[in-house]
């Protein structure tokens, strides 16, 4: 038979529950902020999506045309402008999305990418002819869907702008 252990003295005790608590409440508080987005930290630029290997601007509403690609794939050209950027190397996120039910139609689009500079001051950086794989063109052709754009600098510049358009299949190969 064991000796019965000598209680720990009352002082000991309150200083573990002391430790315990705030130990707790530090790992509440880490958890919680770990699954939270971080905002970007730099400044926002005027973004646009558009489409084609050479940009052309979208309005809400326009038909954007769906390639079929020589490896059996289809894709959509993809075109971005951002204006006023002080670092070009950035990580761009394009996806398409159904209006009528949220879900994605395309492949998951996150690249670290560079955009071209601006010629002239005050004219935009670009980034074109980006290609958006749609794996299934029949949940995508002749619905409406969402085309969503963002980007974010090596130094926090971010942007990020969507269009609502429709899909069709293209006369052409190439846009």
């Amino acid at each position: 038979m064991r000796a019965p252990s000598a209680a720990l003295p009352a002082s000991s005790t309150r200083r573990f529950r002391a430790s315990a608590g705030v130990l707790g409440t530090w790992l509440l508080l880490g958890l919680g902020l770990t699954g939270c987005p971080e905002a970007p930290e730099g400044p926002a630029r005027t973004m646009e999506v558009g489409t084609g290997g050479a940009f052309t601007a979208l309005q809400d509403g326009d038909t954007v045309e769906l390639f079929s690609g020589f490896q059996g794939g289809q894709h959509v050209f993809v075109s971005l402008r951002a204006w006023e950027l002080t670092t070009l190397s950035s990580r761009v996120e394009l996806s398409l999305e159904r209006t009528s039910d949220g879900d994605r139609v395309s492949v998951p689009y996150e690249v670290n990418l560079r955009f071209s500079p601006s010629l002239q001051p005050g004219e935009p950086a670009l980034l074109e002819g980006l290609l958006l794989q749609v794996p299934d063109a029949s949940k995508a052709v002749g619905r409406e869907v969402r085309l969503n754009a963002a980007f974010e600098s090596d130094s926090g510049e971010h942007g990020a702008d969507s269009r609502t358009v429709t899909l069709q299949w293209a006369s052409d190969l190439e846009p």
